[in-house]
């Protein structure tokens, strides 16, 4: 019963889409795209929670449950399961399409009647392609040829609260950006004599699409940071890259409607952003989906699964970019800008993001293609990332730090420094605190810490202030940058790492704390046995600080090793165990790193996800002001 009402279901979200295309091609009446677009919410809602309650009911007819789910696992990794796996992940996929595809039919009025109804258009295109793609080649709904009593389980390191939400608010990210991928076609596609402030509804709809990407990557950031067991929070993985590239997109087209809005200036270049950003989401759904990387993130899958993804990618981008060229002269403009100028600031800031994108794009692709050609596998690693990016992104983070503060059209240097001289005050006072704490000074970390604090006290100034004409959304997600960028180059910089072999009663020093091994006890947990290590942390006047309890987890039926850190967090560091492997008699492998201000990563990470709601909401109403 479940599989075919999924099967179903799923067939119907791809005949509603199928209408929806043709209804907008032939200018069907209002009522039958309503029709259309809310049967395809309907649908999808309704295959999505089938597969759901499959996996809740533990239903091993169903062949993607058997392969990934168990009767023991707890109810919450039950449900994140769904997703957990290609063929769920894509229902999921279609989900969100079809939800942002409900909320821009919700926009219609008799104005934008025709701006809508093609972004419509393009959006059941889109939509059609990934439930043809899910029928075809990962129809969730399958049956097992024999039922069994029981399932194979599901990926130990994904059993975790962290990415139970990661994928959800990640899709929210990607598919968000077919919404302005579709809206930047309708706006090419428009006559001369059709004139309509297509920027007013990309915005919104970019802002909501860049937050919950900026937190889905935080949130997949956090879990590798305490799941994997290393030490740190990004390895320049290639599927990690592949949501970095359309975030730093993303970043630059929301500041180019900054400008679009205010002075009708860069229309062509937002519109181009509007179209890579997605397509590059679609890069990374190609990426993970093809079988051709290895990597925790990716779905293990045969290549022909990619190839569909590929020759899609290849069509809509093909369309898009021939579209863009025939029809984006009208947009252009001559303004020019004078560089000591918010303008100014944010043209220098959007080339500097497509350059860093630019040369993340080819540390991911190049492999990939040497491999193709000459059959020879290589690497690029953290050395290529470091000593590219942060170049970059320096000069970026500086401009980000004046940007806001500066007027629009040219400014005199002299109001200039007038400005920035309370930000250079309260700039360099915490700087010379954080280095007297740490008492260790690097290139890196002088450049990095003055740079977060630059942004954090111009942010800080412009909500002391309150002034109107800062928008307060930006002000607090460039604020969370800060906070972020202040995290990163402190644990990066002064990180500290011992790795030793321990018995119990050993004891270890790094920086300043003493830590002893106390004890090795067992555990049993809901679907695993593991072995637990209890360690003792003493500070030098040998205070007990907290006591902290690494684990070495055994899931029986995936039969699978984990290891499980143990972390203690305060605001200036995070101490960090993990218990590797051994036995009472040779002792175990431990791994203590010290990594200061790594919490303000997740800190700046939640206050860009305030500010970015907070932003998406007053566009919102904006736009619905503006609609009336």
């Amino acid at each position: 019963m479940v599989t075919l009402l999924g099967t179903l279901s799923l067939w119907l979200t791809l005949f509603f889409s199928i209408s929806q295309f043709f209804s907008l091609k032939k200018n069907q009446s209002l009522k039958i795209i309503k029709i259309c677009v809310i049967g395809l919410l309907i649908f999808s809602l309704i295959s999505f929670f089938t597969l759901m309650y499959a996996y809740i009911v533990s239903d091993f007819s169903v062949l993607n449950v058997f392969q990934n789910s168990h009767s023991t696992k707890p109810l919450i990794y039950k449900i994140s399961a769904v997703w957990g796996n290609h063929e769920g992940s894509m229902l999921l996929w279609i989900l969100v399409l079809t939800i942002f595809n409900f909320f821009i039919f919700k926009f219609y009025n008799k104005e934008n009647f025709i701006f809508i109804s093609k972004t419509l258009e393009t959006q059941a295109f889109i939509t059609f392609g990934f439930i043809l793609f899910t029928i075809l080649t990962s129809n969730p709904f399958e049956e097992t040829i024999k039922v069994h009593a029981d399932g194979l389980g599901f990926n130990p390191i994904l059993q975790d609260p962290a990415l139970a939400i990661h994928p959800p608010l990640l899709y929210f990210g990607y598919v968000g950006f077919s919404a302005v991928f579709s809206m930047s076609i309708a706006t090419l596609s428009l006559e001369n004599n059709q004139k309509i402030a297509w920027y007013n509804y990309i915005k919104p709809f970019a802002v909501i699409a860049w937050t919950f990407l900026s937190i889905g990557i935080a949130l997949g950031s956090l879990w590798a940071y305490y799941e994997l067991g290393w030490g740190g929070w990004w390895f320049w993985d290639p599927v990690e890259n592949a949501s970095f590239m359309p975030w730093l997109l993303g970043t630059a087209l929301l500041h180019s409607l900054i400008i679009v809005e205010k002075r009708k200036s860069l229309q062509t270049w937002a519109l181009l952003l509007g179209i890579l950003t997605f397509l590059l989401s679609m890069v990374g759904t190609f990426l993970v989906r093809s079988g051709i990387l290895t990597s925790v993130h990716t779905f293990a899958l045969d290549p022909s699964r990619g190839l569909y993804i590929l020759l899609f990618i290849a069509l809509i981008g093909t369309y898009s970019l021939i579209l863009f060229a025939s029809k984006s002269k009208r947009y252009f403009d001559n303004n020019y800008f004078a560089f000591f100028s918010k303008e100014g600031s944010i043209l220098v800031n959007n080339i500097l993001m497509a350059v860093v994108c630019s040369t993340v794009l080819l540390g991911t692709i190049y492999p990939l293609i040497v491999e193709a050609f000459t059959n020879n596998k290589i690497s690029v690693g953290e050395p290529y990332y470091n000593s590219t990016v942060i170049p970059i992104i320096i000069p970026a983070i500086l401009v980000m730090g004046i940007g806001p503060i500066l007027g629009w059209k040219k400014e005199k240097k002299y109001e200039i420094l007038k400005k920035i001289l309370p930000s250079i005050f309260l700039t360099i006072i915490p700087t010379f605190f954080i280095f007297m704490i740490y008492q260790s000074l690097s290139f890196i970390g002088v450049i990095g810490i003055l740079l977060s604090f630059w942004i954090i006290s111009n942010n800080l100034m412009m909500l002391i202030q309150k002034n109107k004409k800062y928008h307060k959304g930006m002000i607090i997600a460039h604020l969370g940058v800060g906070l972020l960028i202040l995290g990163i180059t402190g644990s990066s910089v002064w990180q500290k790492e011992n790795v030793s072999k321990m018995k119990i009663k050993d004891t270890v020093n790094i920086e300043k704390y003493n830590i002893v091994f106390d004890k090795i006890e067992e555990s049993v947990g809901p679907n695993y046995v593991a072995i637990k290590g209890n360690f003792l942390v003493y500070d030098k006047e040998r205070n007990i600080i907290t006591k902290l309890k690494p684990e070495n987890r055994f899931y029986h039926v995936e039969n699978n090793f984990t290891t499980e850190a143990s972390i203690h967090t305060n605001l200036l560091r995070d101490l960090y165990i993990v218990l590797g492997a051994g036995n009472i008699n040779d002792g175990w492998i431990v791994r203590i790193y010290y990594n200061p201000l790594v919490i303000w990563i997740w800190i700046g990470a939640i206050i860009i996800f305030l500010g970015g709601i907070t932003s998406a909401n007053i566009n919102l109403k904006k736009l619905k002001t503006f609609d009336q």
